[in-house]
């Protein structure tokens, strides 16, 4: 049992590792910090994804995966261990304070909890890292304080989303999306992937559009239609391919931002990192948003079910008249009730012609001309009955209310039927 609890630990560890050393190689040479740090997404994802009982196992294996990190390329471990201290602590308790949060971490509230997570534990781990190398190795604070703190936001908001989405994902047998969503996000994915190409390795935007920095919003476009039709994990997993593509073209010397270093920007290290974030918020908010919209279509269809079906078994019919229109909305089973398709009950003549010859004019009236006595709203439960196919006759009860404007114009009508249990009873052992 004890080495089954390690394994996750051990797994985060590892991609901790993995992503540290390419975060190194893709930075070249170490200066003050590198601007590409992917480990503090690993940290924060694995921090939100363990129990915090589980912690401690988990920490452990991630300050030792940073140490032997630091023992590779042959840095002072000491110094490492401050930088673990630094990065994994500060992030660790930032999560902490966050998951005590009253609020779910899913949807907007889950990118509510990344940012606060991410600026908190970024510019936080920023200070204390500036502040360290300002001493000891004379580097300028206010710089150094920024590349750090954008290395490690940019880095947990691409990290984090991809692993949070895809560590909860479950295989199902049916639903989905649909095929045609799925063809089309296929087609948006591969288009960030293309015009990734095209503004970090290409000279066809220069020599056919004649723009040059511009380009590098086409593939924003293309991520938030694959956000918009794969959800949270399509549009996270885009986010980090066009990530790894400008990562690596920009160590390789290509593109609009390596332009900006040779024109000695003052900012050309930020460039990059601030490019990849809005990337990455873009379609944070998208999914966060999407996702919220169909929990909540789910949340109306699963209240629509069980009125339904509450109206079922207490044998109701629930009705909203438009005395404009003529027109009856209805919730609840008239199937199952009555026998009768919704089809049959959409129009107030129709209504009207299922309902007994001697009670028609009595609903009518009670319907569109009569007034509540002395402007209170109780009105009276009115017996009637329905005459419906083969001669059958079924007793129900009326119980409406209406609504009108200041100038008496009958504004809505709404109600409920009521039908007796012997004689819906009586209707099917007569069928």
């Amino acid at each position: 049992m004890k080495s089954n609890n390690l394994v996750a630990p051990l797994l985060w560890a590892v991609l901790y590792f993995v992503f540290g050393f390419v975060s190194h190689a893709l930075n070249g040479s170490f200066v003050a910090t590198g601007y590409i740090w992917l480990p503090a997404g690993i940290t924060v994802s694995a921090l939100l994804l363990t129990p915090t009982a589980r912690w401690f196992p988990l920490l452990v294996l991630l300050f030792a995966a940073q140490i032997l990190l630091g023992w590779l390329e042959h840095r002072e471990l000491w110094r490492m261990a401050l930088f673990c201290l630094d990065e994994i602590g500060v992030a660790a308790v930032a999560v902490w304070l966050v998951r005590r949060a009253p609020f779910p971490m899913e949807g907007l509230y889950f990118v509510r909890g990344l940012l606060m997570v991410g600026v908190g534990a970024s510019v936080v781990s920023g200070l204390f890292g500036a502040a360290w190398f300002a001493m000891t190795q004379n580097t300028p604070f206010l710089p150094t304080l920024r590349v750090w703190a954008m290395s490690d936001l940019v880095g947990i908001l691409i990290m984090t989303p991809v692993l949070a989405s895809w560590s909860q994902f479950r295989a199902t047998r049916s639903g989905g999306i649909a095929r045609t969503e799925f063809l089309l996000g296929l087609a948006a994915f591969i288009a960030v992937i293309a015009t990734g190409y095209i503004a970090f390795d290409s000279d066809l935007d220069r020599v056919i559009f004649d723009i040059d920095f511009s380009s590098t919003y086409l593939p924003l476009f293309f991520i938030a239609l694959v956000a918009l039709l794969w959800g949270g994990r399509g549009g996270a997993l885009s986010v980090a391919v066009l990530s790894l593509m400008a990562f690596v073209y920009n160590s390789l010397g290509y593109g609009p931002f390596v332009e900006l270093v040779q024109l000695n920007s003052s900012n050309a290290l930020l460039e990059l990192q601030v490019y990849l974030a809005v990337a990455s918020l873009l379609s944070l908010l998208i999914s966060a948003l999407k996702t919220t919209r169909e929990q909540l279509h789910e949340d109306v269809a699963r209240w629509k079910n069980e009125v339904e079906l509450a109206l079922t078994v207490s044998r109701q019919l629930v009705y909203c008249i438009n005395p404009e229109k003529k027109s009856i909305a209805w919730s609840g089973d008239a199937q199952s009730l009555l026998g009768l398709s919704p089809d049959r009950l959409a129009t107030l003549d129709e209504v009207l012609k299922l309902v007994h010859p001697m009670d028609q004019h009595r609903l009518r009236q009670r319907w569109l001309e009569e007034h509540a006595e002395d402007g209170d709203d109780a009105r009276a439960d009115m017996p009637f009955r329905l005459l419906l196919a083969g001669g059958r006759v079924i007793g129900a009860t009326d119980m409406s209310r209406s609504l009108r404007d200041p100038d008496d114009s009958l504004v809505m009508v709404v109600g409920t039927w009521h039908f007796d249990a012997a004689d819906l009873a009586q209707g099917r052992s007569e069928k």
